[in-house]
């Protein structure tokens, strides 16, 4: 057991189930706040068009999804504030094309070697320095985007058209905010996949809100509870020998439901 604790993939494990605790547990709360959840699962999910475009071009999934997805999330944006286009509408839209370029361009390159299932699920013992070097970067920049604007943020999510008519600039920071989102999913993208990082975007915030309103418990009370699914979900999955994403998504799915009983029954809510 010694011996696999200190081999370095296993160490770049650990390190990332930190930094992705302090990540979502921190994002969680802003997309749930600001009724975000399914902008997040559609940004989550037009990452798999980034990956094939990289996939397409010779360069870099990480970069290219990163490129990709912030894009899609700023251009969505700016749809739903100007245009007056719906969040729902705008999501489909963007689902849909991504999926269906990214499979057209899967099939184009028919000669790839690519983990695209580690893409797509998740595999948290693959994950590289570089990959943990860059969510470290995304969780500076989240927190000092929080850290500067956190009152203004509170502000715009609670009521947005009174902040905007106090001076509050409620479109750059969104903007903002959709750019980090998109950057923060791909940093976790690795570890649980394309198709279930949906559940960190929404599961840490929606956790905390069950047992406190204060926001800053909320906030803390996610950042424990990735902390508690991601380690838990790792060791499970090495135990059982199941994949490591699904199991943290299970795992995070089965303590939110058990809380839920928890708090009805013992706390009368």
């Amino acid at each position: 057991m010694r011996e696999i604790i200190s081999m370095p993939f296993f160490v770049n494990a650990i390190a990332m189930c930190v930094i992705m605790s302090l990540l979502f547990g921190m994002l969680s709360f802003f997309v749930v706040l600001r009724r975000m959840s399914f902008l997040g699962a559609g940004v989550a999910h037009t990452a798999f068009g980034g990956v094939a475009l990289g996939l397409f071009l010779g360069i870099d999934p990480f970069f290219a999804s990163l490129a990709f997805c912030v894009l899609a999330a700023v251009t969505l944006g700016r749809l739903v504030s100007r245009d007056g286009l719906s969040y729902d509408a705008g999501i489909g839209i963007f689902f849909a094309f991504s999926m269906a370029l990214g499979a057209i361009l899967i099939a184009v390159r028919k000669a790839y070697s690519f983990d695209l299932m580690g893409y797509l699920f998740g595999n948290i013992l693959g994950v590289t320095t570089f990959d943990t070097v860059m969510a470290a970067i995304a969780l500076v920049l989240l927190y000092l985007f929080v850290g500067l604007y956190l009152h203004r943020l509170l502000f715009m999510s609670f009521d947005e058209d009174v902040a905007s008519t106090s001076g509050v600039r409620t479109g750059a920071l969104d903007t903002l905010l959709l750019a980090l989102m998109a950057a923060v999913i791909i940093t976790g993208i690795k570890v649980v996949g394309i198709i279930l990082i949906s559940a960190l975007v929404v599961l840490p915030a929606s956790f905390g809100l069950l047992l406190s309103k204060n926001f800053r418990l909320v906030i803390a009370w996610g950042i424990l509870y990735t902390f508690a699914i991601m380690t838990g979900g790792l060791a499970l999955s090495f135990v059982l020998d199941t994949p490591t994403g699904a199991t943290i998504v299970s795992l995070g799915t089965a303590l939110y439901f058990l809380a839920m009983a928890f708090v009805r029954i013992f706390m009368n809510k």
